[in-house]
């Protein structure tokens, strides 16, 4: 239970902190260095904290990986994803409570010139720091969250395995370079809750693209895997499933 709870909070920060850093700076126009560095700061802390409970996940698509390692057995798993979602879903519905007293801070009610403005009306306009693609690029998304859903959980694969090596550092700062790079693009979730969490409460388009990030991500996640174990030599993959 104590690693299911790790990875609840975990996600909780990872969520809250990263797609928060979004939605409060909507009033100044926060840049995607800043909101990237958000994620990354948030992540390394959460794998810092967590870790050594459980892993240090915070991400369907990572525990996929690890279970097709055999680094997580599959019940593990399926309580690793529920604290995930769970986690996720709680840090929007934080960062939708919180839209209301920032609504009426002096940093919006001076972009707004004095003008009000309704919680409803904000969400609609800034959104949660939800993810989404433009209509009609439905193939080219998943393309892009696959690739770099991949590219991230394999480096959390590989990192994981060398003991040396300041991970959560390294893991951290590798998600908020990929999420600055497709922000314009895709949002850059590469993380099925982090997508799920805010399209929940946004609905409308973002809901309705949902698919395309949970297929990618989840695939992505798996090929990483796939990949990791390619890499590894008998020994190595000997000495993973004994620590498993």
């Amino acid at each position: 239970m104590r690693k299911y709870i790790a990875e609840f909070i975990g996600t909780f920060i990872l969520v809250a902190i990263g797609t928060g850093s979004v939605v409060y700076s909507a009033a100044t126009a926060q840049s995607p260095i800043t909101i990237g560095l958000s994620f990354a700061v948030a992540l390394a802390v959460a794998i810092y904290a967590f870790g050594p409970i459980s892993g240090g996940h915070f991400n369907p698509a990572v525990s996929l990986s690890m279970a097709i390692q055999k680094r997580l057995s599959w019940i593990d798993f399926i309580g690793y994803i529920f604290a995930q979602f769970l986690g996720a879903i709680l840090a929007s519905a934080a960062i939708y409570g919180g839209v209301a007293p920032y609504l009426k801070s002096s940093t919006v009610t001076s972009a707004l010139s004095g003008q009000s403005m309704t919680v409803s009306q904000f969400v609609n306009l800034a959104g949660l720091g939800q993810t989404n693609f433009s209509n009609g690029q439905e193939w080219y998304a998943l393309a892009i969250e696959f690739v770099i859903t991949f590219l991230f959980v394999l480096v959390v694969s590989i990192l994981t395995l060398q003991r040396h090596t300041p991970a959560p550092i390294i893991i951290g700062l590798w998600l908020g370079i990929l999420i600055i790079v497709v922000m314009p693009i895709t949002g850059g979730s590469l993380n099925p809750a982090r997508a799920l969490a805010p399209a929940l409460f946004v609905q409308g388009k973002a809901l309705a693209h949902i698919w395309v990030y949970l297929v990618a991500n989840f695939a992505g996640g798996a090929l990483a895997a796939v990949v990791t174990k390619f890499f590894l030599t008998k020994e190595e993959e000997t000495e993973v499933q004994a620590e498993a």
